[in-house]
C-alpha cells in the first residue's frame, strides 16, 4: 500500500475540545505545571489545524529522554546528566487507546523500553475550525533531594500534521512544528517558519515544581535554580518518524 494512503487510512473522526482556538492557539499541554511525584491525566491540546481549510490528520510527539540531552541550569549549560535533578526521570508517559479523536496510535520506545513519545493520526481528520485533546498520563518524577533544582521544565516537541509529504515540503499547510529552532533537524522550527532571532517559541513544555515541604532545599542552595531539558538532534531524528507495522509512513522518504 502507498505511504500516503497508509497513514491517510490510519485515521479516524474528529473531537471537539472542550478549549476553543484562542485559548490553545499552540499545540500545548492542557496541564503543564505539576508537584514532583504527582501522576494525572493530561491532554496534547490540537488548539488549530495548517490552516482554515486543512484538516489535521496525525501528529507525533517526542519527550527527550535524557539520553544525550542538553540540560540547563539557570540558563547555563550543565555538564552532566539529567539524574543530577532527578530521580526517576524516564518511562513517565503512557498513552491512553482513545479513538474519539483518532483511529490509530501507538507509543514510540527507547531500546530498554521506555516510552519516548507517541503518535496518533488517520481518517478525514480535524476541520481547521476545532481543536481536539489527545489523553495520555503523565507522571511528574522526584527531584533529587540532594540537588538544587527547584523547578525542572521539560520540553516537548510536537509535530501536526496535515498533509503527508517529506521533509523537503514542510511548511504551511502541511505541518504545524512545535518544535525546537537550531536544533540541527529537519523538523526544526526556524527551517520551515519565521522565528525571532534569540527565541525558541515551538516546543511545548511541562513543569515539575519542587515538593518544598517535603523535600526541601539543601540549606546552601538559596532560593534554589530553574533546569531545563531539551532532546538531542539525534533524539529527534530517530523518534519523530511515524512507523506502522514496522514502516515509516510519515515523513516520506
Amino acid at each position: 500500500m502507498h505511504k500516503k494512503s497508509i497513514l491517510a487510512g490510519i485515521v479516524a473522526g474528529l473531537m471537539v475540545a472542550g478549549a476553543a482556538q484562542n485559548t490553545f492557539a499552540h499545540t500545548r499541554l492542557n496541564v503543564p505545571t505539576a508537584t514532583e511525584g504527582e501522576r494525572a491525566i493530561n491532554h496534547i491540546m490540537i488548539g488549530h489545524s495548517c490552516n482554515e481549510t486543512t484538516h489535521t490528520i496525525g501528529t507525533s510527539v517526542v519527550f527527550p529522554s535524557g539520553v544525550g540531552s542538553t540540560i540547563l541550569v539557570d540558563g547555563v549549560q550543565h555538564s552532566g546528566s539529567i539524574t543530577d535533578f532527578l530521580t526517576n526521570y524516564g518511562n513517565n508517559a503512557s498513552l491512553f487507546y482513545d479513538r474519539s479523536a483518532f483511529d490509530y496510535m501507538d507509543e514510540k520506545t527507547d531500546a530498554n523500553g521506555n516510552v519516548v513519545g507517541f503518535w496518533a493520526g488517520g481518517g478525514s481528520g480535524m476541520p481547521g475550525n476545532l481543536s481536539v485533546a489527545l489523553p495520555f498520563r503523565l507522571t511528574a518524577a522526584s527531584i533529587e533531594p540532594s540537588s538544587c533544582a527547584a523547578s525542572v521544565k521539560i520540553y516537548i516537541s510536537i509535530v501536526d500534521i496535515c498533509e503527508i509529504t517529506g521533509v523537503n515540503y514542510f511548511g504551511e499547510g502541511t505541518v504545524e512544528l512545535w518544535t525546537h529552532a537550531g536544533l540541527g533537524t529537519p523538523y526544526d522550527r526556524d527551517l520551515h517558519f519565521a522565528v525571532d532571532a534569540g527565541t525558541d517559541p515551538g516546543p511545548a513544555s511541562f513543569t515539575i515544581n519542587r515538593d518544598l515541604a517535603n523535600n526541601p532545599l539543601p540549606e546552601d542552595c538559596g532560593e534554589g535554580v530553574a533546569v531545563e531539558m531539551k532532546p538531542s538532534a539525534a533524539q529527534i531524528n530517530r523518534d519523530m518518524p511515524i512507523k506502522f507495522n514496522g514502516q515509516q509512513v510519515w515523513p516520506l522518504p
